[in-house]
Formats: structure tokens, C-alpha cells, sequence
């Protein structure tokens, strides 16, 4: 039972860990028109950015893809 408890929780905190803290899964930059994963390491202030919820969202816009994250 206990191993049960266990493995449970453990699957719980590797999803809360792999979930994004984000609502949004891009952002743009809407001074240099790149968007990019919310999870990217060159996103500093992500309050500043524009949300997209698609690529599709993104490239329509007229934003380009981030050439780190590659989203």
C-alpha cells in the first residue's frame, strides 16, 4: 500500500514539475517580433510579453520563432 502512496506521488510532483508555470505555451517579444516557448532561458520579464496559444497564433502575427528554443 505504501509503495502505491509513493508512486503516486511521485507522478504527481513530475507532472506539477513538467507542467508550465505560464497559461500560455509562447510568448512574443514585441520589440524584436520573436516569440518563443514560455519556458525559453532568454525570456527575462515574460510580463512584457504578448501570450499566443498556437505557433500558428505566433506567425500570423507576424513574429518569428526564437532561434534557442526553436519553438
Amino acid at each position: 500500500m505504501f509503495k502505491k502512496i509513493a508512486l503516486a506521488a511521485l507522478a504527481a510532483v513530475c507532472v506539477s514539475i513538467a507542467t508550465p508555470a505560464l497559461a500560455s505555451d509562447y510568448l512574443g517579444n514585441p520589440k524584436s517580433m520573436k516569440f518563443h516557448y514560455s519556458s525559453c532561458s532568454t525570456i527575462k520579464h515574460p510580463e512584457r510579453f504578448v501570450e499566443f496559444s498556437t505557433r500558428d497564433d505566433a506567425l500570423a502575427a507576424g513574429y518569428v520563432p526564437c532561434k534557442r528554443c526553436n519553438p
